[in-house]
C-alpha cells in the first residue's frame, strides 16, 4: 500500500477521533428528574351524633335482651333491649339484675354431691322511681338500645366455699309499664 495513502488515512481518523476529547468544558450535567410526591389527602372526621330513635320501653308490648358482653371479674354487663321485633327501646330503668356463681362442673370436690348444689347469688335492683333506690349503674350508650350495667361490690368468691372453682352467670330482667323479659341464665364470657 502506499505510504502516501496511509498517511491520509491515519491523518483523518485522527481528526475524527480527535474531535471526542476529553475536555468536559461543553458537557452538559443533567441534574437527576425531581419527582413530585402528591400530597396524603386525609378525609375529615365525621362526627356521628348519637341515635335517640327508639321505642320507650313503656310503650312496648314485648321486650327482648341480648347480652353483648359480661365480665365476670367486675360485673360489668352491656347488653340491647329491643322489642320483637328488633326496633331499640329507650328510656330503660325498671330492672333486675342477679349474677349468680356456680361450681366448676370439672372442678373435683372432697364433698361431690354437696358441692354440686350449691350456688351463691348477688342480686341488684331498680325499680324507677329514682336512682336513691337503685343498686348499681344503668347508662345508655350513643346506641339507641344499648346499654351499660356497672357495679362496684359484686364479690361472688367470698361467699362460695373455700378455694371453690366457680363459673359465673348473669340473669338480666328489664321491665316497662306492658311488659318484661323473659329471665335466662347467661354465662360469662
Amino acid at each position: 500500500m502506499n505510504v502516501k495513502y496511509l498517511s491520509a488515512i491515519l491523518a483523518s481518523s485522527l481528526l475524527i477521533f480527535g474531535c471526542n476529547s476529553d475536555n468536559d468544558d461543553d458537557v452538559a450535567v443533567i441534574d437527576p428528574p425531581v419527582v413530585v410526591v402528591p400530597p396524603v389527602v386525609t378525609p375529615p372526621v365525621v362526627v356521628v351524633p348519637p341515635v335517640l330513635d327508639g321505642i320507650s320501653i313503656d310503650d312496648a308490648s314485648s321486650v327482648v335482651v341480648t347480652l353483648d358482653t359480661f365480665n365476670a371479674t367486675t360485673g360489668s354487663l352491656l347488653f340491647t333491649v329491643a322489642n320483637n321485633d328488633g326496633e331499640a327501646l329507650i328510656d330503660v330503668a325498671n330492672y333486675d339484675i342477679v349474677y349468680f356463681g356456680f361450681p366448676d362442673p370439672a372442678s373435683l370436690s372432697i364433698k361431690p354431691k354437696a358441692w354440686k348444689r350449691w350456688h351463691v347469688t348477688q342480686s341488684y335492683q331498680c325499680d324507677g322511681a329514682g336512682s336513691d333506690s337503685c343498686s348499681g349503674t344503668l347508662e345508655a350508650t350513643d346506641t339507641a338500645g344499648k346499654y351499660t350495667f356497672n357495679v362496684s361490690d359484686l364479690d361472688l368468691q367470698s361467699k362460695a366455699s373455700a378455694n371453690a372453682a366457680m363459673i359465673y352467670k348473669v340473669a338480666i330482667q328489664i321491665k316497662g309499664s306492658l311488659a318484661s323479659n323473659a329471665i335466662e341464665l347467661i354465662s360469662a364470657d
